[in-house]
């Protein structure tokens, strides 16, 4: 047995290690093989019964045609309404993105969550794990899963991806079921359309959605403006006269109305571009000529904007009206200009509704995608034999320091510790 030991290993005695040659590592395996094969059969077999056994998945796929590829995106969009079109390139995803995007939102998620009862939903095929929970469950009836954890199972089970050449969008929904995989892949679309009629899409429903908050904030501000208006008319009696007729006022604030719109206009664009840019520089003139009239017409009037200030040999109370007055007629006239921007944004949006078509409906998938059964066993005895020859090693050389005088005794102070620990753990669980 030394002369053996000697073969697989010669010790130095100056350095105190091991030496080993490739030879003696052939040598290694050779006598160690049938412990590898044992190791290499036993994760095959497990392999096999797994593959066996598993809960098979199959995939259910729909083809979906989003809109008119042309779209404008909703920033290309906002650049148009300012007349930036020219910027609008590469700016923002495309219809067949946000579409995508949409397939797995937590709205079409939670819809169909809703529509097939998918928390109460009993698991189908065989599983180990769900033939360990029916021994251990003393409840028949299920209980509601949580929501979150059914939504992210969902989601896992979905994939949605555009090609990048013909925009088709592929959605692919995994499950245990064959015929439930087909549902939830047609109930993706459903939803997905059912979803997409209630929110703005479309750069024209975005912009219209937009209008639609500025036109119910101005709304507040013109009732405020008419009730301020109308307090102080009844406390002073005062309809007209303050340093100018009230046309002449309400063309004021019809004119400061425009240059507002006018600022948020190039505010809108410079979002987009510099101050650089020739459009930009057309915006940037047209409200320094509004500007610039607004200021010539307020001089001649007499009265100071916002500031309530007027001229020294003006009451202050006409000074007060003329204000309040000016900024009602203001009011009116931006919600005015608002109102016919939503209006164009409604006929935009008709013209360029949202639909999205079902290319190539689901159907009932007649074979398996996963497990593969294959794939499982190959690799399985690849790893088996992996760990069998690193075994095998450790084998080896356990056995030389066993024999060992000096390294005897820690090996099995090792191997004691670990083996009591064992069988502690085994006491609980069988007191258990």
């Amino acid at each position: 047995m030394d002369e053996n030991r000697n073969i697989h290993a010669n010790r130095d005695n100056n350095e105190g290690v091991y030496e080993v040659s490739i030879l003696d590592l052939i040598v290694i395996l050779v006598e160690q093989r049938w412990f590898i094969a044992k190791i290499t059969a036993a994760f095959a077999v497990i392999a096999i019964i797994y593959s066996l056994l598993a809960t098979p998945i199959y995939k259910s796929s729909i083809q979906i045609m989003p809109p008119n590829t042309g779209t404008q995106s909703g920033a290309a969009a906002m650049l148009a309404a300012t007349g930036l079109g020219d910027l609008a390139g590469g700016l923002g995803a495309t219809p067949a993105d946000t579409i995508v995007g949409i397939t797995k939102s937590t709205a079409v998620l939670d819809r169909i969550i809703d529509r097939y009862n998918l928390r109460t939903r009993k698991p189908e095929g065989r599983s180990i794990a769900t033939l360990i929970k029916k021994m251990l469950s003393s409840s028949v009836k299920p209980e509601p899963q949580m929501r979150t954890r059914v939504r992210s199972a969902l989601s896992d089970s979905i994939q949605s991806a555009a090609d990048k050449k013909s925009s088709i969008i592929t959605v692919s929904v995994k499950d245990t079921s064959p015929d439930m995989a087909m549902k939830l892949a047609n109930a993706v679309f459903d939803e997905t359309q059912a979803v997409m009629q209630n929110i703005a899409v479309t750069p024209s429903a975005q912009q219209r959605v937009f209008l639609e908050a500025q036109i119910k904030e101005n709304n507040k501000e013109l009732t405020k403006a008419e009730n301020n208006l109308i307090a102080f008319q009844r406390k002073t009696g005062m309809i007209g006269g303050a340093g100018g007729a009230p046309s002449d006022i309400s063309a004021l604030g019809a004119l400061q109305a425009r240059m507002v719109a006018k600022e948020i206009e190039i505010k809108s664009a410079r979002r987009f571009a510099t101050g650089a840019n020739p459009q930009v520089k057309k915006l940037q003139a047209e409200y320094d000529a509004i500007k610039k009239q607004f200021e010539e017409n307020k001089a001649s009037i007499g009265t100071t904007p916002l500031s309530g200030v007027g001229l020294k040999n003006l009451p202050g109370a006409s000074v007060e009206y003329a204000n309040l007055f000016r900024d009602y007629k203001f009011r009116e006239s931006l919600l005015d200009i608002l109102h016919r921007q939503y209006e164009t944004a409604k006929i935009r949006e008709s013209q360029d509704p949202v639909v999205i078509q079902l290319l190539s409906p689901a159907t009932a998938p007649e074979l398996r995608d996963s497990p593969q059964r294959k794939k499982i066993v190959v690799l399985a005895t690849l790893l088996g034999a992996f760990l069998g020859i690193f075994a095998a090693f450790i084998r080896h050389f356990m056995n030389l320091s066993a024999a060992d005088p000096e390294v005897a005794p820690k090996v099995n102070f090792v191997k004691d510790a670990l083996w009591a620990d064992f069988i502690k753990i085994k006491g609980k669980i069988l007191r258990k």
